[in-house]
């Protein structure tokens, strides 16, 4: 991160992880937050000062304590606040009266609870001075570098500092999810909740983590954020630094959005704006917890490739063959084409019975009754083959199995195979079980001595794994981050400003006339040329839906009976004027879709997709920050996955299509950025064979004085 701004927050950042002393308000010999926060503290070796503030006096956990912040004999850099929303208050306003650099809140009951937390909220935002917060509704943190642990939920089951840096919105799953870490010997640098961030969040935590070199993989659970361009510059910033950074995202339905502003008080905005931007700034986004867990797990043992790499994959169970074959081939794993030569020493490794392929199945040739020397040969022959770039073993190690018979040392050893041949022929290794549950303890003892990731359950493993081999290591960020423009309550435009506001910056209509009577609308279509198309003006915000338009009339008669039954439905709804646009009807070889709107988290966006009934398919759009240059706007037109199909033909024909339609969104990003603008809708953008043809537009605009058509 650069600029005076990026270095303020690192350093409000800093203060917050690493205090000198911490007091402690509100903990007791009573099970609680507080009492935890001071356990922890001690668990972890806490370098400098800890004192406890509790009004009653009472020993806590064999330490004297104080009646409040200013009867402590030092001012402490760090107080955490273990009371409720109501008393955190003062406690906060004490705390930045001594001149305290930060502090952790962890109660709830602030801006999750409705009005009433929002203005405990606002009061905290008043009285905090120049602390730095983290929280309410939050667990706090740990930061095991500096060996602070200002945190009230369980201390981690590790030993030492590891790599991953976790930031979670939410304070019980971050429990849920060190927890199962723990289990697959996943070591963390950080674990960060920032609760309500009604302070520093999300991004601010990613920017500093961004910075820190004992930090190789930023995962981050997000349930909501305000100011998503400040969060995609700290992702940049640290994808730029050669960090993983993987997101789970949880709020993607609308009743997902809901509840995670229930919770956290935070927007959750909407998952196809956010998946599109966070892919582009090269971010990993995991669907749910397990595949969350594999990625960060390939993040903390295994460098991002540059390019994605060919894979041979070795079992011992042709059913385990078959579905790994499915599931690779599904998320677009690619499986190496293996040399004659290595075939040949394949077959001469196993079996008759056995097949020379890839993915190969060595039919748990000796390797179950502990005689390893036929799978191991086999699976050395594949991991030097040239062609094979990365060795990955699917082998179900479940415990069950062994703990019955521990003399059992089947999976131990095709662990053990895989992880030689890889060592031997210089590729990496990953493994995969197909099932979930406890592994051979012995088994996870030796990959993770060896730093070999062992992912859990054939899905969301595989699934990981494609995205982390796949996705590029740098992103395409945007060149520029304006500042946010505030959306406003609006009103829709006519089509006559519309059309006004779009030729201002360039932007032609498809020729349209507005008529009022029968009589106008024959002598248009005249003029026009046959065929036309008739809509029914107005401010109509669903015109289709009222049956508001009518399509392909032929002559003056067919013309003249639309008119009337365009009027008798504005006279149905209430409309006290009629008004109807009339154009001739275009054939286009296809139908795009350019939007824009100012999104609650990213400011000023531009969409860009199918047209027509597709452009409600969000898996066929892509979005860009506005505004954006004319190459910018050409890089969003080449980023459309669909692109070949619908700006088919000749390459220049192509080019030239492109390029028009590279302008059209260009200036549709600058007029997003005018500060009464919300939201444009130009759907269908029609590619002719020489032209384009935008035949309908929608434009909503701040609330204006004085009346408008766009209110009947």
């Amino acid at each position: 991160m650069t600029g005076l701004t990026e270095v303020a927050s690192v350093m409000r950042v800093e203060s917050l992880l690493t205090p000198r002393s911490v007091a402690v308000v509100g903990a007791s010999e009573r099970p609680g937050p507080g009492r935890n926060v001071v356990d922890n503290l001690v668990a972890i070796d806490f370098p400098g000062t800890v004192h406890v503030v509790n009004k009653s006096g009472a020993v806590v956990r064999g330490r004297g304590t104080f009646p409040s912040l200013s009867a402590l004999p030092e001012v402490p850099d760090l107080v955490v606040v273990a009371v409720n929303s109501a008393a955190s208050v003062s406690v906060v306003s004490e705390a930045a009266h001594l001149g305290a650099k930060a502090a952790v809140l962890l109660a709830s009951g602030f801006g999750e609870t409705g009005q009433s937390g929002a203005a405990l909220a606002q009061r905290v935002l008043a009285e905090r001075g120049n602390l730095s917060l983290v929280g309410p509704n939050c667990l706090g943190f740990i930061n095991l570098h500096d060996k602070v642990a200002a945190y009230s939920g369980p201390m981690l089951e590790q030993s030492g500092r590891g790599v991953v840096a976790l930031v979670s919105n939410s304070g019980a799953l971050a429990c849920s999810l060190t927890g199962a870490a723990a289990e697959r010997g996943i070591a963390f640098s950080h674990v960060i909740t920032t609760g309500n961030q009604l302070d520093l969040g999300i991004s601010e935590f990613v920017g500093y983590l961004a910075g820190q070199e004992g930090v190789r993989v930023i995962a981050c659970y997000l349930e909501g954020f305000t100011d998503g361009r400040a969060l995609l510059e700290a992702f940049d910033e640290a994808v730029r630094n050669d960090k993983t950074v993987v997101v789970l995202k949880a709020g993607r339905s609308v009743a997902g959005g809901e509840a995670a502003r229930t919770h956290t008080g935070a927007l959750a905005g909407s998952a196809a704006v956010q998946l599109d931007l966070f892919s582009r700034s090269g971010v990993i986004v995991a669907e749910e917890p397990e595949e969350f867990l594999a990625l960060i797990e390939l993040g903390e043992r295994l460098r991002r490739p540059a390019a994605p790499p060919r894979i041979a994959a070795v079992t011992i169970s042709g059913g385990e063959r078959l579905l790994l074959t499915d599931a690779g081939e599904e998320v677009g794993l690619d499986f190496a084409v293996l040399a004659q030569s290595t075939l040949d020493r394949v077959r001469q490794s196993l079996p008759p019975y056995a097949t020379a392929s890839n993915p190969l199945d060595t039919t748990g040739a000796g390797i179950v009754e502990s005689h390893n020397e036929a799978h191991a040969a086999a699976v050395l022959a594949v991991a030097e083959d040239a062609n094979v770039d990365l060795l990955l073993a699917c082998q179900d190690a479940k415990n069950g199995w062994v703990e019955r018979d521990r003399s059992s040392t089947l999976f131990l050893n095709a662990v053990r195979c895989a992880a030689d041949a890889g060592a031997e022929s210089g590729k990496p290794v990953v493994v995969v079980s197909p099932t979930t549950g406890a592994v051979d303890t012995r088994a996870r003892e030796f990959v993770n001595v060896r730093g070999i990731p062992c992912l859990m359950g054939q899905g969301p493993a595989i699934r990981a794994l494609a995205k982390f081999l796949r996705s590029p290591r740098g992103g395409t960020p945007p060149t520029s981050y304006p500042v946010k423009v505030a959306g406003k309550q609006g009103v829709r435009l006519d089509a006559r400003e519309v059309i006004e506001r779009m030729a201002a910056r360039g932007i032609p209509h498809w020729p349209t006339s507005f008529v009022q009577s029968a009589d106008e609308a024959v002598r248009a279509a005249s003029q026009s040329g046959y065929p036309v198309a008739m809509k029914l003006e107005g401010g109509l915000a669903h015109r289709k839906g009222a049956g508001g338009i009518r399509i392909g009339m032929r002559n003056a008669e067919e013309v003249a009976h639309a008119w009337e039954e365009l009027a008798s439905v504005a006279e149905t709804i209430g409309m006290t004027t009629v008004e109807v646009s009339l154009q001739r009807v275009a054939f286009p070889e296809a139908e795009l879709f350019v939007g824009a709107a100012n999104d609650d988290q990213f400011g000023p966006i531009v969409l860009f997709g199918l047209g027509g009934s597709d452009v409600e398919h969000k898996e066929k759009c892509v979005v860009g920050l506005a505004p954006l240059t004319d190459g910018e706007a050409g890089g969003l037109v080449e980023r459309f996955p669909w692109l070949p199909t619908v700006l088919g033909g000749k390459e220049e024909g192509a080019r030239a299509a492109r390029a028009r339609v590279a302008r059209v969104i260009a200036a549709v990003s600058e007029i997003i950025c005018d500060p009464d603008v919300d939201a444009l809708d130009i759907n269908p953008l029609l590619v002719l064979r020489d032209d384009l043809a935008i035949i309908d537009a929608k434009m909503v605009v701040g609330a204006r004085s004085g009346p408008s058509r766009a209110t009947q």
